[in-house]
């Protein structure tokens, strides 16, 4: 049997076959939400620790949120999973930017902001499973 390692793509595979793609999205944002406060942390420990779960969490949320997108909006159009994967590359480009700009304006609070926002994507998910129903 072939080994698995977190973050790779039979990670993903298995881990959908068990779970939806929408419950993926939810428990990854979850994981990714809470592990942005350990990040405030002084402590290399802390923020050595929280390495493992940002790239699990990581892992689950947004390859299973690319699929959802490409799955429903296939049929709408093509080009909208292309331009949502353009935003996506782009805001991954001005994120690291912005990052680094608001961590030395305002320090480790930078992360705590980063938890709000990933919490409420995680509420937002939510979403995903009523659509799923329908």
């Amino acid at each position: 049997m072939k080994e698995l390692h977190i973050g790779s793509l039979p990670f993903i595979k298995v881990s959908a076959k068990k779970i939806s793609e929408e419950k993926l999205v939810i428990v990854g944002s979850l994981i990714l939400g809470t592990n942005f406060i350990l990040f405030v942390s002084n402590n290399i420990v802390s923020v050595g620790g929280a390495v493992i779960p940002f790239v699990v969490g990581n892992g689950l949320m947004w390859p299973s949120f690319m699929s959802i997108l490409s799955r429903r909006w296939i049929k709408a159009s093509r080009s909208s999973t292309g331009r949502c994967g353009s935003f996506g590359d782009l805001a991954s480009i001005v994120g690291i930017f912005l990052g680094r700009f608001s961590y030395n304006s305002i320090g480790d609070f930078t992360f705590l902001i980063r938890t709000g926002v990933i919490l409420v994507i995680f509420v937002m998910s939510f979403q995903l499973l009523k659509e799923k129903d329908t």
